[in-house]
């Protein structure tokens, strides 16, 4: 669990809005995937954390590397351009047209840390591809959602639209631009979080919102550790890493005013009856459901697909001899992220049961 909630959101960061996956016209679900691990402290969530996240952290300094190359050299023209400018202002008789300016380089993001709207804003515009947030502890983020918002939520409704890949606007206070918009804010979320920190964290306020519905959980039953040898193969470090360069190959396609839109893959028909069948077994299962339950389960229908969509892509990037096509989700790419959807079931009300004891049953159960 510790390894594969965080693999899975990381997968989905890499497809971001390059692919969504169709249900029906007016239906389409993006790649964007939020996981809480949910564990006390000793139980190895960060060691776990840091070994997925490996991938995608030295992807990012190889961006940022490549940067500060790219910043020299701006420098660099950039100080060639002031030269020509006063050249050309001190020619009175000139006509030619001023020289132009050297356009600053951008910096590729696809890992960040930055947990509020404002701070994330200008990294979204900049790579429209979307980012991962990846925090070792998530309480920070829940903690930042209204840190400026003066406690009215505006933070938590930008959140909101950014786990359906929704336009944001955000006025900021400093900057330039003050006002950014995001024509499709992806961000998928992942990180760990203590028991008794995610019931402090996650107030009724957010439980309400639907916020806490879209955390797909998982909070394993603690065994005591025991000394191994073993570790993780370099041979599937490396292909881990390949999976993911190819999945940051997928490109999106463009619309009619030149703006990247994601591919929109659909269901083959042994897929689309797979879903069929999960989707109305999900609506009467909701249907004796009340309070966060109902919540958890109105969001884990659509996850089903997101998790199709994600295991499609890494199927497609695994070169896997059986994916029926790249250009829609087959009937296991689909069954897979049910199977997945049904164990995130399990999970929610495990972890719904501990977040509700009180003291005296908490107290109770180790006991016990």
């Amino acid at each position: 669990s510790y390894l594969a909630l965080p693999l899975l959101t990381a997968l989905a960061a890499a497809i971001g809005n390059t692919r969504r996956i169709q249900l029906k016209r007016g239906w389409s679900a993006p790649a964007i995937i939020w996981t809480a691990i949910v564990g006390e402290s000793g139980t190895s969530k960060t060691p776990a954390f840091k070994s997925v996240m490996k991938p995608m952290r030295d992807r990012q300094r190889k961006s940022l590397k490549a940067y500060d190359e790219a910043m020299r050299q701006y420098e660099a023209d950039l100080a060639v351009y002031d030269k020509a400018l006063s050249a050309w202002k001190r020619d009175k008789n000139t006509e030619e047209p001023p020289p132009s300016k050297p356009a600053p380089p951008s910096a590729l993001r696809n890992i960040v840390s930055d947990t509020t709207v404002e701070a994330l804003a200008p990294l979204l515009l900049a790579n429209p591809r979307g980012v991962l947030l990846a925090c070792d502890e998530l309480a920070g983020w829940i903690a930042s959602f209204d840190r400026y918002a003066g406690g009215k939520g505006a933070d938590t409704a930008h959140w909101l639209s950014m786990h359906n890949g929704e336009s944001i606007v955000v006025d900021r206070k400093t900057g330039n631009p003050r006002t950014i918009f995001v024509h499709q804010a992806s961000v998928s979320v992942t990180g760990g979080i203590q028991p008794a920190i995610l019931h402090r964290a996650l107030g009724i306020e957010h439980r309400e919102s639907g916020l806490a519905a879209r955390l797909l959980l998982t909070c394993p039953p603690r065994k005591p550790k025991r000394w191994t040898e073993a570790d993780i193969d370099p041979d599937m470090e490396a292909e881990l890493a390949r999976l993911v360069d190819r999945l940051y190959d997928l490109r999106p396609t463009v619309d009619d005013e030149g703006d990247p839109r994601p591919v929109v893959l659909g269901l083959t028909r042994d897929a689309k009856a797979a879903w069929t069948e999960y989707y109305n077994q999900h609506a009467e299962e909701q249907t004796d459901l009340s309070g966060e339950l109902s919540a958890a389960w109105s969001k884990l229908e659509e996850y089903a697909a997101r998790l199709a969509l994600v295991i499609h892509c890494a199927r497609w990037a695994a070169n896997d001899a059986n994916l029926e096509s790249p250009d829609a989700v087959d009937a296991a790419s689909m069954k897979a992220g049910i199977e997945l959807a049904q164990w995130f079931k399990a999970e929610a009300k495990r972890v719904y049961a501990l977040l509700s004891e009180s003291e005296d049953d908490r107290k109770q159960r180790r006991l016990i």
